[in-house]
């Protein structure tokens, strides 16, 4: 069982007064009886059967002993005091001193230990600290796995810039390719600059504008400042409307969309709702092709569901809820055109949860994705 660090202290400081009251007791005696021995043993054999008859009779303090030990050269023997006590004092600072220094650094090694680490860790190292005794205090034992808690998340937040990185440049490179031939092949005369070209690249723009409005917002929402225009929506309203947006979309791809909706007034942010209901409509057309797509809202359990069902393929991962996060896709083989930029299941998240309700992804049945997003009833 692991002591805390205040009790390790204050034993220390204990064991050290013991020392030091024991040394200041006992080592006085000690020092005078060696001093007497060795007295007595400079004596001659008679001598020291009349000393030792002294003692006997009359005790160590006598004037019989004392006058029998200066007529027998005592003198020398005779400690000054305050040299005595000077000694004693030393040697009680030099053990007490060596108790501390050592109790002192069984505490802070560890400490230090965690010290050497954060500053390799202010520098970018992500090593974990050295592992501690098992006889660690506890609060240096709660410390180091604190850090080490943190160290962890820091690599993993690393990691993490670095693949959100990499997939923003991915996704930037995409239409600013296109955008850069069709500008070469217009310079060269390649390609004409008329409607069509001019068509094309306002397409890309928008797909680069589109990428950095979700970026924006998902920011938003991870720092708590994703803001609502909060007002009375008629949710069947607003999924009528995302479905006539989306049909021609859909009819190219063989998808049939079927609202099932129930006349639902909220307190939301229209636009948000919209976008979410665009990107959950939108992923369901572009990866269920051909099947037949169901726009639901309705209440449950004195909750609004607002659902997205398909009978495509279903969910390319075995737990769905994991597309959620930012530029997540079930199959990292897709192309920008087929998979997307991996965005849309987390805006759809963030709108949800800015509103304080959920995503939830499921398998519908008997085949095909299911998405909900619940938000709670005024």
């Amino acid at each position: 069982m692991t002591t805390s660090l205040g009790t390790r202290i204050a034993l220390s400081a204990i064991v050290i007064s013991v020392v030091a009251a024991l040394v200041a007791a006992f080592v006085p005696d000690y020092i005078y009886l060696i001093r007497d021995k060795l007295f007595l043993a400079s004596l001659s054999a008679p001598d020291q059967q009349t000393l030792s008859r002294l003692l006997a009779d009359h005790g160590q303090c006598s004037p019989q002993v004392q006058n029998f030990k200066l007529a027998h050269g005592f003198a020398p023997w005779r400690l000054n005091y305050n040299w005595a006590l000077g000694a004693l004092i030393a040697l009680t600072a030099a053990i007490c001193g060596a108790l501390a220094i050592g109790s002192a650094q069984r505490i802070a090694r560890p400490i230090a230990a965690l010290a050497d680490c954060a500053r390799a860790v202010a520098l970018g190292g992500r090593e974990p600290p050295p592992p501690l005794s098992s006889s660690a205090p506890r609060e240096i034992a709660t410390l180091h796995r604190d850090f080490t808690t943190m160290v962890a998340a820091l690599d993993a937040a690393d990691n993490d810039v670095r693949l959100r990185s990499a997939a923003i440049a991915h996704e930037l490179r995409t239409p600013l390719a296109v955008m850069r031939g069709r500008l070469i092949g217009a310079q060269a005369g390649v390609f004409a600059f008329d409607a069509a070209m001019l068509e094309s690249l306002l397409r890309q723009i928008t797909l680069v504008d589109q990428l950095v409005a979700d970026l924006n917002l998902l920011a938003a929402r991870q720092q708590g400042e994703l803001r609502l225009e909060i007002e009375d929506v008629r949710l069947d309203q607003t999924a009528r409307a995302v479905i006539e947006a989306l049909r021609p979309e859909a009819e190219a791809g063989g998808a049939t969309l079927i609202p099932e909706v129930a006349a639902i007034t909220t307190r939301a942010d229209p636009a948000r709702i919209e976008r979410a209901l665009l990107n959950l409509v939108s992923n369901a057309i572009r990866y269920a092709p051909g099947s037949t797509i169901r726009l639901s809202v309705g209440s449950s359990g004195g909750r609004i569901v607002l659902a997205v069902s398909d009978t495509g393929p279903g969910w390319p991962v075995a737990d769905p809820q994991a597309l959620a996060g930012a530029f997540v896709r079930g199959d990292e083989s897709r192309s920008r055109q087929s998979g997307g930029s991996g965005l849309g299941l987390a805006i759809v998240e963030a709108v949800a949860r800015a509103h304080g309700g959920e995503l939830q992804l499921s398998a519908n049945q008997p085949r095909g994705a299911r998405a909900e997003m619940i938000l709670p009833a005024d």
